[in-house]
């Protein structure tokens, strides 16, 4: 397999290299897998897509399908960026005779992607006006004049409010920003339960409000919010429906229909505010995205809001080939809702959450009386039934020992009409309080805010206001990374994310109907203000500039900020290039190519010298063998020593009259390992050097790089370009068995000779692996207790020589847990002599994510239910025989080639007898129950 990194300047990208066509049940996914749509697939032609063989290929297949006499119902026909058509089939198993036909490629399962779940901010909202200080978008717009004017945007979301008076209030009328766009699905659609799409006239939004809200931070021009670029012409491609009709799903035909749509109106920028699928760059729809970065499009994605799972969690589309992804820093200032309290002794304004259910508004236009009294089992938490009545009245309760919902539900009961939930500490955090019969708000308010009103309450009666006014105070967490934002790298060891920007805490627009304003955070948040700053340099650049000099811009004159857990800097896994700034990224006067370095592994020794290969043999230990090889090259340059690597670079002078002058400075970053000293598995990644740390680090055993080849400073001419070689020492303060990933900025420091002497830096990230990354295990350690097989039900592992039995009440379940992605995952059952007898139910599995910490997501399983599969795809069942087996399974460690049996982690399990199998009827695959579907968690 090729990575599709190879692919970017091809003409075509298949998009389907993802998944084989075992995956015919809607499977529940995680961060690596994608839930499946039942009977629904692409079918993909072997013509270039918009090449002059499209058309004849699609007539030819729906002429063989008639013949055929196939019962298919077409969902979507694609010509533009694939070559291919969405169906349903009624009968599966007519599926191994359509991919026979002469004009397809491949057939593959449709995948559906959950929308993403922007995380409620607590209308603790940061006004976008005090992000753009900090982002130079400000003095961009006030200097520069710049607004995004002449620049088309599409927004692929779940529509927008468009009657919205900060976004125009219009729909496609002369002078209006919103000109292109539709709605495919209809508000009633979800791909998981009602999956056939209704679209609607427009992409209204009115009932979400996700996509309002995104495209508030890209485009509104009102007198609460100004975005990014608010004069760009818009296009609103709406992919979901409504929230409440199921899972929240889109299916991926859909999403290309949208991308091709968007493509075909000839949008300048695109944005995905989504994430889901593998996390690989082979997922489907990340090809899709690279195929429009190749057509000359801007695309940008969120990374994903899943960083309290650690490392590998940055989701598709945003890992395609080129696709800028974004990771989200907290904003400065916050500007909230606020609640006026009156006492008797004190009158204060607080800021509070946003409502538990957002259709229910915390607003209370009249003096309200607050009372915090205690449940009926005496307990000021409101997690009983209370013996009083409150009618008309607000509860003060403390946070704890119940859900939000049952705390709003008991004093609903009583008769109070409001909530307010003080926290644990000062600060806020967003509830969710919806329930069928709640129709009472409810918000949380600071500890100490909380505690105030109780002090205020022994003195006597005490009320509250809350309307729609605005308060604004520092945010002690401005500027640093979101705690939810996801981390890289990619399984293939490519630095994910490529950027940070304002996503935490954003306050913007919202469907009128839901209030017209909100504060949400995620990374959903910070890709919009990205694709917003691709606009401007597009404007500032009257579109004379590619797709990759943009995203060069964006990345080179991002600024890395500190780990707040490390003296160093934020790892590149985590912050990208930085923290966007749009007014160095238009004023740049220089660009380095590439703008990120992914150097894949470092093996301490793998590269031999007399020297190095003297000290191995005097006994010493790594550390002193890089610390003599770092010596050595030093004094002789050499193009490859243990521990380091050498990288070029190309620097060019963008200025058409000055000389450029340039130095380099090293700034190391923090490493980051999935393992603790002990080798045990942490989902918050171990960091290193330490900021709590007693013993200082010295920067020598931190990463080091240097120039190698042109004497410092190097001179470059007006409109030329320098050719820098890098060496990068891999640190020797750390053990290659704890499994780290080291990283670090290369600041190029420049300087022109014109009379006002301009100076400008530009960062560059590297990041590496410190080790063979190739052995890395894939499977969990036996330590976990995993994997095991055991009697569906039970979590006790079978012991070695179990008799069991196959009927309708029984199964055995195979558990296993995913530490690192794979590219190839195959589960069989081996006889006594290991020879494989057939594939299990979703026992062969491509491109697959690591398993989070989560209860639903801790661990996968497969089934042993009867049926065994001769074939890879899946398509060819066949009955179990009684007999004496093991389960066998075979993880593809990283980067290797899976037609090599030495590239596979194997775990074989005890043997086992198998006295009876007795199918019940169509017990295959293709009707697995519930208990059978393999448990991948949740994105």
């Amino acid at each position: 397999m090729v990575s599709a990194h190879l692919f970017a300047g091809f003409a075509i990208l298949a998009l389907a290299q993802a998944l084989p066509l075992q995956s015919k049940n809607a499977v529940q996914s995680g961060p690596g897998f994608t839930a499946i749509q039942p009977g629904s697939y692409f079918v993909e032609f072997h013509s270039e897509p918009a090449g002059p063989n499209c058309d004849k290929e699609h007539a030819a297949f729906a002429e063989q399908i008639r013949m055929a006499g196939l019962v298919m119902n077409t969902r979507n026909t694609f010509k533009r960026l694939f070559n291919g058509v969405a169906i349903d089939l009624p009968n599966t198993g007519c599926l191994e005779q359509i991919a026979s036909l002469p004009m397809v490629k491949r057939t593959w399962p449709m995948q559906m992607r959950t929308r993403s779940v922007a995380i409620p901010s607590s209308n603790v909202a940061p006004n976008l006006l005090f992000a753009h200080q900090y982002t130079g978008v400000e003095k961009a717009h006030a200097e520069l004049g710049l607004d995004g004017s002449g620049i088309k945007v599409g927004v692929i979301d779940t529509g927008v409010d468009y009657m919205h008076p900060d976004l125009g209030g219009c729909w496609k009328t002369p002078g209006c920003p919103f000109q292109y766009g539709s709605d495919f699905v209809g508000n009633g659609y979800d791909s998981g339960t009602t999956p056939r799409p209704r679209p609607g006239p427009d992409p209204r939004d009115t009932c979400d409000g996700h996509g309002t809200h995104v495209t508030g931070i890209i485009a509104a021009h009102g007198s609460k919010i100004r975005g990014v670029a608010p004069g760009v012409t818009l296009g609103v491609y709406r992919i979901f429906g409504c929230p409440g009709n199921g899972t929240g799903q889109a299916a991926d035909d859909v999403i290309l229909k949208a991308l091709e749509a968007a493509h075909e109106d000839r949008m300048d920028v695109i944005n995905m505010s989504f994430g889901g699928g593998s996390g690989w760059s082979e997922d489907p729809l990340s090809v899709a995205a690279s195929r429009l970065v190749s057509d000359g499009i801007v695309m940008v994605a969120s990374t994903g809001n899943a960083g309290a799972n650690g490392l590998y969690t940055s989701g598709s589309p945003g890992l395609g080939v080129g696709v800028i992804n974004v990771a989200s820093f907290e904003n400065w200032m916050i500007t909230s809702l606020s609640i006026d309290v009156v006492g008797t002794k004190n009158n204060v304004s607080i800021v509070h959450s946003s409502p538990g259910n957002s259709k229910i508004r915390f607003v209370f236009r009249t003096p309200t009386q607050v009372i915090a009294p205690v449940d009926g089992s005496g307990s000021i938490e409101g997690c009983a039934s209370y013996t009083e009545r409150f009618t008309g009245k607000i509860l003060l309760v403390k946070r704890g020992s119940c859900t939000f919902v049952e705390k709003a539900a008991f004093a609903q009961s009583a008769g109070a009409v409001g909530v307010m939930v003080y926290n644990f500490e000062s600060e806020l955090m967003s509830p969710t309080s919806v329930g069928a019969n709640v129709t009472i708000p409810l918000v949380v308010i600071k500890g100490d805010d909380g505690q105030a009103i109780l002090s205020e309450l022994n003195f006597g009666r005490v009320t509250i206001t809350a309307t729609n006014r605005t308060m604004s105070a520092p945010n002690p967490a401005g500027g640093q990374i979101s705690h939810f934002s996801s981390w890289g790298p990619d399984p293939e060891l490519y630095l994910s994310p490529a950027v940070g920007a304002p996503g935490g805490n954003i306050f913007s627009t919202f469907p009128l109907a839901l209030g017209g304003y909100t504060s949400l955070s995620g990374t959903s948040m910070a890709s919009p203000y990205v694709a917003g700053m691709a606009a401007l340099i597009l404007q500032a650049k009257s579109k004379r500039i590619s797709v990759d000099e943009v995203r060069r811009l964006i990345l080179e004159s991002a600024r890395p900020v500190v780990d707040a857990n490390s003296t160093a800097l934020l790892s590149p896994l985590r912050q990208g290039s930085g923290l966007a700034n749009i007014w160095d990224a238009i004023s740049a006067l220089a660009t380095i190519d590439p703008p990120q370095l992914s150097l894949n592994y470092t093996e301490l020794g793998a590269q031999s010298s007399p020297d190095v290969d003297s000290a191995a043999s005097e006994g010493l230990d790594d550390v002193t063998i890089v610390k003599r090889a770092r010596a050595l090259a030093l004094v002789r340059p050499v193009s490859q020593w243990p521990g380091q690597v050498v990288r070029t670079l190309t620097l060019r002078n963008t200025s058409p009259t000055n000389f450029l002058t340039c130095t380099m400075t090293n700034l190391p970053a923090s490493a980051v390992s999935s393992f603790m000293a002990n080798g045990s598995f942490t989902a918050t990644p171990r960091i290193w050097p330490e900021s709590n740390s007693t013993t200082a680090v010295a920067r020598d055993t931190q990463p080091q790089a240097f120039v190698e080849g042109p004497v410092l400073p190097i001179r470059v001419a007006p409109g030329d370009t320098q050719r820098i070689s890098v060496r990068i020492i891999a640190p020797s303060g750390l053990s290659q068995s704890d499994k780290w990933f080291y990283s670090g900025y290369l600041r190029f420091n420049l300087l022109w000779d014109d009379q006002v002497g301009t100076a400008q830096s530009l960062h560059v990230p590297y990041m590496g692996y410190l080790g063979d990354y190739t052995k890395l295990d894939i499977l969990s350690s036996p330590d976990e207790g995993l994997p095991f097989v055991s009697v569906r039900g039970s979590t006790d592992a079978i012991a070695d020589d179990d008799h069991l039995l196959i009927d309708a009440a029984h199964r055995l379940s195979v558990h296993y847990r995913l530490e690192h992605p794979t590219r190839l995952l195959k589960m069989q059952l081996v006889d006594e002599m290991n020879a494989p007898q057939g594939y299990l139910p979703y026992g062969y599995l491509e491109y697959l994510g690591r398993n989070y910490q989560g209860s639903s997501s801790h661990y996968s399983n497969s089934t042993i239910n009867g049926t065994l599969y001769h074939d890879t795809d899946l398509t060819k069942p066949f009955a179990t025989a009684p007999g004496t087996y093991r389960v066998r399974i075979d993880a593809l460690r990283p980067l290797r080639n899976p037609s090599d049996p030495e590239g596979f982690q194997t775990w074989i399990s005890p043997k086992f007898v198998l006295d009876s199998v007795s199918l019940v009827k169509n017990a295959t695959a293709d009707k697995l129950e519930v208990g059978d579907s393999v448990n991948y968690g949740e994105y």
